[in-house]
């Protein structure tokens, strides 16, 4: 017997799953801007890692989604 997963359940899904992998991209960026010589570039890195962070805070608030 197959059981439907209701949507209010992938709709949770999907904001963990966009949330988790935005965190990713702000933790990548903190590295570059780790390994960065360059202030405008360190910078720069830092400034999209924020980004990053305020769209996975949106998509853990039901806010936003990733499509694939």
């Amino acid at each position: 017997m197959k059981t439907k997963v209701p949507s209010s359940f992938s709709h949770y899904a999907e904001m963990i799953s966009s949330a988790e992998q935005f965190f990713k991209e702000a933790t990548a960026c903190r590295e570059e801007a780790a390994r960065s010589l360059d202030q405008v570039d360190r910078e720069g890195w830092l400034k999209l890692a924020r980004e990053w962070t305020e769209l996975a805070l949106a998509a853990e608030r039901g806010q936003i989604f990733r499509r694939d």
